[in-house]
């Protein structure tokens, strides 16, 4: 397994953490996460400009540049935020799973599994799971644009007055920071593998793919139904169905659900890596 990150590993994993939250999002938020994703990816290439000035190869080295009582404190910082948010976002897919596709399977119990599952994903090493993301994200790109295509002689323009407001985008944008900031720890600068151009085009295409989806919820259900949905994005691919397949949504969701995977699975290596560090004198 290469020691190195390749560039089209970062834009396939950056692609997959903007698109991950589409399936909470309310009908209302297309247009702000869009926004948000698309400043997320302006926000990484600020860093790699920076990464670049100051020759530093990712964010964990310039921690461990830092002075030891505060290296010791970030580590620990990070531990602590990452297993927070890891469990936070597999608490969030059980729930989701027993609301829709697996209603008799126990929250707790789905959650916990889906932590232990992401921990050993995320144990084969970070350039294992950065490589893990690529085909991943070339499955949940072809579901999701087939998904987009076969739902379209559907679609109906909806009124969408009203739609922009600066609180959703800065909500939109707070929500997705900790995840991005786990995604930084690993990107920096490689005079070998320039990763600028893999993580521009991953982060927009995340980010417009997310818009679009929610989009096609009003444009399917109608604004003041997908708005009244939990999880109006899921029950708007229902309007499509798959050869044999008639609840079309579970598979649109499943591509969702490793959207999610990649997520808790990038924060445990941050966990794992900050844990690491922090036992080294």
């Amino acid at each position: 397994m290469p020691d190195k990150i390749f560039p089209y590993g970062q834009g396939a994993m950056f692609f997959l953490l903007i698109l991950a939250p589409t399936l909470f999002l309310s009908a209302n938020d297309w247009l702000h996460a869009m926004c948000a994703g698309l400043l997320f990816v302006l926000l990484a290439l600020l860093w790699l400009a920076l990464a670049k000035h100051f020759q530093v190869r990712d964010l964990w080295t310039w921690i461990a540049h830092t002075p030891h009582a505060l290296r010791q404190t970030i580590y620990f910082v990070l531990m602590l935020s990452s297993a927070g948010y890891a469990a936070y976002t597999a608490w969030r897919s059980a729930v989701f799973l027993s609301q829709t596709a697996l209603k008799l399977w126990n929250v707790w119990l789905a959650a916990l599994g889906l932590l232990i599952i992401c921990w050993f994903i995320a144990k084969q090493g970070t350039p294992a799971l950065f490589l893990w993301a690529i085909p991943t994200t070339l499955t949940v790109g072809l579901i999701a644009l087939l998904s987009l295509v076969l739902s379209f002689p559907d679609w109906q323009m909806p009124d969408l007055s009203g739609t922009f407001l600066f609180s959703g985008m800065a909500r939109r944008t707070l929500d997705g920071i900790p995840i991005l900031i786990a995604f930084l720890l690993f990107t920096g600068f490689d005079p070998t593998l320039p990763q600028g151009r893999a993580i521009a085009l991953g982060g927009t295409l995340g980010a417009v793919l997310t818009g679009v989806i929610i989009f096609r919820a009003n444009a399917v259900l109608g604004a003041h139904c997908a708005r009244i949905l939990t999880y109006p994005a899921y029950a708007a691919a229902g309007v499509f169905q798959v050869g044999a397949l008639a609840r079309s949504e579970i598979l649109f969701g499943s591509i969702f659900f490793l959207c999610l995977v990649a997520r808790i699975a990038l924060s445990i290596r941050v966990l794992q890596t900050a844990y690491a560090a922090l036992r080294q004198k």
